[in-house]
């Protein structure tokens, strides 16, 4: 009992567990306010894709009922756009970043003015051959085309692939809105299209074992990507 005193008295009295009580109510209450942000948005890019793939249904079927623009909940954190052979994967993760002194987020003087702005939430998007995720290919390749990044203020910044490399880089004044997500949306399905399945070169395919024989033709067989064998 003496000592569970002893240890009472010196929590109430040290410094650490008054820095610890600061760190939760400020920096951890902080990082559940970026989460309920980037969730929101989430919800929303799920809603704006969802309206995109019941737009472009109608008008894709009339030239071929075989095309297929669907959206495919996974999880309360992740959504599957497909459209014909290609799918995009945008999947939210649970935690919560923070970008390096070097990175021009950390440099802008909007975070400089508050440090606690450039805590972002996060959402990916990757790009997938539809046959990948139907069989299970589980060693098949997906793509990055584009990160999402959302803060507690609303204020958003996009890394991604052509155009979404900088037509979303002003942190400090984009606050995001439903016309930023739309096009963010169009141009991973742009990017998409455009970005073929190669052959892979005659090196990489020179030789298989029996094994990878017995497979080859297993639609959950070899593993498949759109640049899988080659260098970047």
């Amino acid at each position: 009992m003496l000592i569970c005193l002893s240890l009472q008295k010196r929590i109430n009295m040290s410094e650490d567990i008054v820095n610890i009580i600061g760190g939760l109510n400020n920096k951890a209450a902080l990082k559940q306010h970026v989460y309920r942000n980037t969730l929101t948005v989430f919800e929303q890019l799920k809603k704006c894709a969802t309206e995109i793939a019941e737009h472009l249904t109608p008008q894709v079927v009339e030239q071929d009922e075989s095309l297929e623009v669907e959206l495919v909940e996974v999880s309360d954190f992740e959504f599957h756009l497909k459209f014909s052979g290609d799918t995009i994967s945008f999947i939210m993760h649970t935690n919560v970043f923070s970008f390096p002194p070097e990175h021009e987020i950390s440099k802008s003087p909007y975070v400089l003015e508050a440090p606690t702005r450039g805590y972002c939430g996060m959402i990916q998007a990757y790009n997938f051959l539809s046959d990948s995720l139907k069989y299970q290919r589980l060693a098949d390749v997906g793509y990055l085309l584009a990160r999402l990044f959302i803060n507690a203020e609303g204020h958003f910044y996009v890394d991604g692939q052509r155009q979404l490399d900088f037509l979303y880089k002003d942190f400090t004044t984009q606050e995001i809105e439903t016309e930023a997500i739309v096009k963010i949306i169009e141009q991973t399905m742009l990017y998409a299209l455009d970005f073929d399945l190669y052959v892979p070169p005659m090196e990489a395919m020179s030789e298989i074992t029996l094994q990878q024989k017995k497979v080859f033709n297993n639609p959950s067989g070899l593993a498949t990507g759109k640049r899988l064998g080659f260098k970047s």
